[in-house]
């Protein structure tokens, strides 16, 4: 067809485009919706279906005549892929820390970058579920606990968005054997999917407010992720209630037709969109009603992030910062876990240590990650032979690789005992690389080894160090995690690290030689062996999900529990504080602890809380953690931590009612330092009650996003419901907006209801804002201010953040 749409990029006309003479700049004049109205009105079938459609690999088409720019992506989770950016920690190291403000500015830096470098679209952040260690793109993964990965991912889209890039969540919904990816059918049933599987999903979708989410390769119960209605339309759209626009991963899309009904607004990858939609627009196949939601979907999301308006442009010069590199480096040190440490034997005095035999195959490589689209390429990266050498010296590291990755030969093991006999501590770097794990194109696969051990001769070669000298620490880079069983009990020492990106081998230095205290904590179980792990099939029907929960289901012990760590401190639990009399089902729950450091070292204690339904006449998992907090404690210090449980917190799907409700009856709750080390608990008691809503502000949008001195500003908020009712139709719900404060917008009633579990883009129908100069405002929203609606919670109904008038 012809092609209306040129080429040249968004940033040629953004400053000039909140003045320009057009229907888009006349259109700006209205609300989001009127305006969104305007520009459909002004498109020809051919712009609308441009707006749909991929102009190259990483771009969608500007369209010149409405100066409405086309996207500007770029993968991936953990950096941008196609320039010398900086390489962060993967998904499963950064959410290893357990640390939600470190993510958040993470995010927030690695947004930086995306728009330094001209892509307004960060493909990332990758919040799938680990099924299997197995599994090639475990790397990207965020463990194997939904409020885990929900709860630190959340903080990284909030991060990237407060730059002007946007975030990208994928895989909806699961990236995970790569061998079968393009045709696997998972099984799900939905209340797996609004439970547990999704529920990471919704997290990062309503509390990080993403402008667009990714569908997957695989099939859902016999429908392409990318063309199923269910997944799409039902379940992010009006259960959840995500108002922008979804992106299908790169020739996800197998039927243009199913697709585009099901609610994949734009086709990457392939020209399926491009050579199929004119004709079966034409023929009535698929109504223009459907191209127009599409497009609607499209154009909300392109304003909100503020590509219709003036866009600030980047500049390479904020990329790979001195502050993004100590961000980088404090983000590694807190991604590092210690899982065994024998007789003290960490950390390294350096004064007394006089050579230390640095034996393996991933001592001396920096940036290990796995093969596929998360890969970046730093200006830079430390691996961990680098990272000694900068602290002891050259003269006292002697280094052998001892063996290959993934291989039966051993003639290295010769010289690698015999520096291990002269040396007074042995470090044996193991783990996997990108010829080990990957994404499922070119080189990229599962686990080569078909595998969760180690693979190779690791294993062995690190007994026959231990015959030679004793004190062998074994410091693990991987992206699925590697089981040991064989060699653990050889090794004094355990150090383990999740790809940390550039700054690995310096933060894995500070951590064997006592300059930081580790912290980490494992986001996956480590099994003893393959024989733990459940069958690698489709039929995710199981209520009881993966990892932890599948182990405490079968009795199975695992070789390293979910959520362990050490620390080279010691850590005391007491004066545990819960309701004794019932509580109402659906009101807050406030469960505290006093931790104390009982060592002599400061030290950072990941407080851990896990909750069980005893009631429930529906297959329950054994616990499931409902609460984490990472704190610091100087030697001797105590801190109450305290955990305050919503009634989202105890949400069950009814398959019947089709709601999210919450049990009344007996639970039981365990608060420790991991989920097999939980030395204290208690009995709780939800009681029948009257339902209500609970409120939440998560976003504040304004349009336009980067507003100039003298443009009005309208105001509209992501506002969600975790109650146990709804809120209906023409209730009194208000919502006021300010500026530092003042009073500059406000909305009454709802036109649609927001049911528990829901969230929803509300717009101001005031607005009495035009910004005189520039500088830096604080805009908020605050929802039922008046308590008009009963709640369960008055006192979170309130958010704001920096608004920047340029």
């Amino acid at each position: 067809m012809k092609n209306p749409v040129s080429t040249f990029r968004r940033l040629a006309f953004g400053a000039a485009l909140a003045l320009a003479a057009s229907p888009a700049a006349r259109a700006q004049r209205l609300g989001l919706e009127p305006r969104i109205d305007s520009l459909l009105k002004a498109m020809s079938t051919e712009e609308k279906l441009a707006q749909l459609t991929k102009n190259s690999f990483m771009t969608t088409p500007d369209n010149t005549r409405l100066r409405i720019p086309g996207f500007v992506m770029d993968d991936g989770p953990h950096g941008v892929r196609f320039e010398k950016a900086t390489a962060w920690p993967t998904g499963m190291g950064l959410v290893s820390t357990w640390h939600r403000g470190l993510a958040e500015q993470v995010g927030q830096a690695m947004g930086e970058e995306f728009w330094a470098f001209g892509k307004q679209q960060q493909l990332g952040p990758c919040i799938d579920l680990t099924q299997d260690p197995r599994g090639g793109r475990s790397a990207e993964s965020g463990g194997e606990d939904p409020y885990l990965i929900g709860q630190l991912q959340s903080r990284v889209a909030f991060g990237i968005q407060k730059t002007p890039a946007m975030a990208t969540v994928k895989h909806f919904m699961i990236e995970g054997k790569q061998a079968t990816r393009h045709t696997r059918n998972e099984l799900f049933t939905d209340r797996g999917v609004m439970e547990h599987y999704g529920y990471n999903f919704r997290t990062v979708v309503q509390e990080g407010a993403v402008l667009s989410v990714m569908s997957a390769y695989n099939l859902i119960n016999g429908e392409h992720a990318a063309e199923s209605p269910y997944l799409l339309n039902t379940v992010l759209r009006e259960r959840w209630g995500f108002p922008f626009y979804v992106v299908s991963d790169w020739d996800a899309v197998h039927d243009t037709k199913k697709a585009i009904m099901a609610g994949n607004d734009v086709c990457m990858g392939s020209d399926d969109y491009l050579k199929d939609l004119p004709g079966l627009v034409a023929s009535g196949a698929v109504p223009m009603t459907a191209i127009d939601a599409a497009v609607r979907n499209v154009l909300r999301t392109k304003i909100m992030a503020g590509l219709l308006d003036y866009y600030p442009k980047g500049s390479k010069a904020d990329a790979n910062t001195p502050a993004h590199t100590k961000l980088n480096q404090q983000a590694a040190r807190e991604s590092i876990i210690l899982l065994k440490n024998a007789g003290n034997i960490l950390p390294l005095k350096k004064a007394s240590v006089k050579r230390i035999a640095l034996i393996g195959p991933n001592a001396d490589k920096g940036n290990l990650n796995c093969f596929g689209s998360s890969e970046t390429t730093p200006p830079y990266a430390v691996s961990l032979k680098q990272g000694l050498e900068t602290k002891l010296g050259v003269d006292k590291i002697s280094f052998a690789k001892g063996c290959d990755m993934n291989s039966a030969d051993t003639t290295g093991f010769k010289l690698a005992r015999e520096l291990a006999r002269k040396a007074d501590v042995v470090i044996f770097a193991a783990g996997l690389d990108s010829t080990q794990e990957g994404e499922a194109y070119n080189s990229g696969h599962d686990r080569a080894n078909n595998s969760a051990t180690l693979p190779g001769q690791q294993q062995a070669l690190i007994m026959a160090l231990a015959k030679a000298n004793p004190n062998v620490v074994v410091v693990v880079q991987s992206g699925g995690v590697c089981a040991m069983h064989e060699s653990l009990p050889r090794m004094k020492g355990l150090v383990y690290s999740f790809y940390a990106g550039q700054e690995a081998g310096t933060a894995l230095a500070d951590v064997l030689l006592g300059d930081y205290n580790p912290a980490g904590r494992m986001a996956v179980s480590m099994p003893t062996g393959d024989s733990q792990l459940p069958a690698w099939g489709d039929d995710l029907r199981d209520a009881n999900g993966v990892g932890y929960r599948y182990y405490d289901k079968k009795g199975m012990k695992p070789e390293v529990a979910f959520g362990a760590g050490l620390s080279y401190t010691t850590f005391q639990y007491s004066n545990l504080q819960a309701p004794k009399a019932p509580v109402a089902a659906g009101a807050p729950v406030t469960i505290s602890v006093d931790v104390t450091n009982t060592g002599a070292v400061a030290g950072d204690e990941v407080v851990q809380l896990y909750v069980s339904d005893k009631s429930s006449k529906l297959d329950m998992p054994v616990k499931q953690l409902k609460g984490f907090e990472r704190i610091n404690l100087a030697p001797k210090q105590k801190k109450t931590v305290t955990f305050t449980l919503s009634a989202e917190d105890f949400y069950f799907w009814n398959e019947q009612t089709k709601a999210y409700e919450v049990h009344p009856g007996a639970y039981a709750f365990k608060v420790g330092s991991a989920s097999d080390k939980l030395p204290l608990g208690g009995a709780l008691t939800l009681q029948a009650a009257t339902a209500k809503p609970d409120l939440k502000v998560t976003q504040v949008f304004t349009m336009p996003r980067f507003p100039k001195p003298g443009q009005a500003v309208t105001f509209y908020a992501m506002v969600k419901n975790m109650g146990t009712a709804p809120v209906p139709t023409g209730s009194k719900l208000g919502v006021n907006f300010t500026i530092d404060k003042a009073k500059v917008g406000s909305l009454q009633g709802l036109q649609q209801p927001l049911l528990p579990g829901q969230a929803r883009l509300l717009a101001a129908t005031t607005n009495n804002w035009k910004p005189t100069a520039s500088g830096t405002f604080t805009v908020g929203a605050v929802v039922d201010g008046t308590n008009a609606i009963a709640e369960w919670l008055e006192s979170n109904n309130s958010f704001s953040r920096p608004l920047r008038v340029y």
